[in-house]
């Protein structure tokens, strides 16, 4: 229903202060300066060969809103070894001045001066303090002027096709050998050149492919995931000082397209079928659902998800931002009582949009109790009894769709969608009025147009944390991530360490534990779109580190399925006074600790 980041909303009402991290005493995530850049290890990890652990030979798919294919740290650094020529011989590099001499003709032609790519810093309090009056060789790119107007070209739009390498004018890191953090006579740089990304399922099932046509692939409007794919391989290993946690795995992704009513992605089966036939070796979903979703593991592409567990392939999700949105609520009714649960829904969201549809769903998991249910709209004008069928009417100025549904695993649920007659906004408050013939439990979900994690369409009473992770993380076999803390507070009800007070927990419906393991969620750093860093956050950030850990263990050892990798986190989870005695269904089984299951693999050795 809604990519599983907060990116959209640091901004708003959300109140958060940076912290100090200094007591994180026993995580295996790096320190530098105040900053916890959570994607680089505290030390070097080795394959069988001797080679860095690198994700290198493996390939992830990521269902998610796209990726910025421009990005030069999506690209391999195989393009060849240069020196760099100090052509005014001032033992300075000097951007416009000094070159490479790329063609190897003995001279540094015009066409063959560097320029400084600049990487934005788009963070919150500009963490990564980079100086833009001079080329850091840990954050920034350079790239050959060939036109001499002093920027970038790149793309269709500039004459570029798929063959150029990096699909522009050509670009470079520069390896710091004495690590000063200066372009130093003598020290080389290298050229980037083949794309990390080798495919891309479009929104409208166009596939781009490396080679061919990736050149052409649509922008990441969203830049959902381009900062996911940072995460987990953006970068160059040893050069950047922030990169992914394995820069030489490949991805392919599968773009997601959201409709204005449940279920907001309808083309979960194609993207997830289109993955598969990539021959990946992790599957990503970075997208949670709880509108009109039966919860328990019964829908078509959970069931797929569960075939391709069981034939190796990892399968991870985010699982979801649900918890303080108020759009989750567990209770029990009594035989013959009516009980009534009222939601308000505001005019606009805290961005602007119009909430002109709601939909609220009623869940429970005995198929054979029947209950009545009745819809009261903000006018005051309330529904007949409704317990079976489906139906569209109209009542006073609302359109009004109902139905009553049954899950192949016998999950009853009502399903109401409510607009305004005239495309206004159904602002006020509703009510959904239930009576039971026997005793039962129900979870009721709610959403609106805007697909929003919170500051929406609320339930007003019998708010529940239980049951909040999202689908396709409530599939038999997807390795729910939940998220913590990291960097900055943004909850009162949070520290440094601690569940970020909107992560997905509890059990799901069917009874299975929802939270597999917890990973870092607000504040990471990593990739976004149009040549920048950013901060990162919410379940979508904790899941690609877990993916970016299994890719380095996957190099290790090729042969490791989704169970083997499972045992490996659970066995090599971190515990502190936050996670308390694991498993349970806040934490799972602890925090993600990537060196210790890289050492947990090793000592089976």
């Amino acid at each position: 229903m809604k990519l599983n980041s907060f990116i959209k909303i640091l901004a708003t009402s959300i109140i958060f202060t940076f912290a100090n991290l200094l007591f994180v005493n026993h995580s295996a995530y790096s320190q530098a300066g105040n900053v916890w850049f959570t994607t680089i290890l505290k030390e070097a990890f080795f394959d069988k060969g001797g080679n860095p652990l690198t994700g290198k030979g493996v390939l992830i798919g990521d269902v998610d809103s796209g990726i910025d294919v421009f990005h030069p740290m999506f690209f391999f650094a195989d393009g060849g070894e240069f020196e760099w020529i100090d052509v005014n011989e001032d033992e300075l590099f000097t951007q416009g001045i000094d070159g490479v001499d790329f063609n190897k003709n003995g001279i540094v032609d015009e066409s063959e001066k560097l320029i400084v790519l600049e990487i934005k810093d788009k963070t919150m309090g500009k963490v990564l303090k980079n100086d833009k009056k001079k080329f850091e060789p840990d954050l920034d790119f350079l790239f050959m002027d060939e036109n001499n107007n002093s920027r970038r070209d790149y793309g269709i739009k500039d004459g570029f096709t798929e063959e150029d390498a990096t699909y522009g004018e050509q670009l470079f890191v520069a390896v710091d050998k004495n690590r000063n953090n200066i372009l130093d006579p003598g020290e080389k740089i290298i050229a980037l050149k083949t794309s990390k990304i080798r495919a891309v399922r479009e929104k409208n099932g166009t596939i781009r492919r490396r080679g061919i046509d990736l050149i052409l692939t649509e922008p990441d409007t969203i830049g959902h995931g381009t900062g996911v794919a940072g995460i987990i391989l953006g970068g160059h290993y040893g050069i950047q000082r922030l990169h992914g946690f394995a820069p030489d795995a490949e991805i392919v992704m599968a773009n997601i397209s959201y409709d204005y009513t449940p279920r907001f992605v309808r083309n979960f089966p194609d993207m997830i079928r289109f993955l598969r036939d990539e021959k990946i070796n992790i599957l990503l979903f970075e997208d949670g659902e709880w509108a009109w979703e039966f919860m328990d593991g019964s829908t078509e592409e959970e069931q797929i998800t569960d075939e391709m567990a069981r034939n190796g392939i990892l399968i991870v999700g985010g699982g979801g931002n649900l918890v303080t949105g108020n759009m989750h609520i567990k209770d029990t009714i009594q035989k013959g009582i009516e009980k009534t649960y009222n939601f308000t829904c505001p005019e606009k969201s805290y961005n602007g949009k119009k909430i002109d549809g709601v939909f609220p769903s009623i869940l429970w998991t005995e198929k054979d109790i029947k209950i009545n249910v009745k819809l009261t709209t903000p006018e005051g004008k309330t529904t007949n009894i409704l317990n079976e069928g489906s139906e569209f009417f109209t009542l006073g100025n609302y359109n009004i769709f109902y139905s009553k549904d049954i899950s192949p695993r016998g999950t009853s649920m009502f399903r109401f969608g409510m607009s305004e007659k005239d495309s206004g906004s159904v602002k006020g408050n509703w009510s959904i009025t239930l009576m039971p013939e026997e005793n039962v439990v129900i979870d009721g979900y709610l959403a609106d147009v805007t697909q929003e994690w919170g500051y929406v369409s609320e339930w007003n009473k019998s708010l529940s944390d239980e049951s909040t992770v999202t689908f396709p993380c409530t599939s038999d076999s997807t390795l729910a991530i939940g998220a913590y803390v990291v960097n900055v507070v943004w909850f009162p009800s949070e520290e440094i360490g601690s569940i970020c007070a909107y992560s997905g927990r509890g059990y799901n419906i069917n009874g299975k534990p929802g939270i597999e393991i917890t990973a870092p969620g607000h504040n990471t750093y990593t990739v976004s779109t149009d040549f920048g860093y950013m901060d990162f956050s919410g379940t979508s950030s904790a899941a690609p580190h877990v993916v970016g850990t299994a890719a380095l263990l996957l190099q290790y050892d090729p042969t490791l399925n989704h169970t083997d990798i499972k045992e490996i986190f659970r066995k090599s989870a971190t515990t502190d006074r936050f996670t308390g005695k694991v498993p349970n269904t806040t934490w799972g089984w602890g925090k993600l600790n990537p060196e210790n299951a890289i050492r947990q693999l090793k000592s089976k050795e």
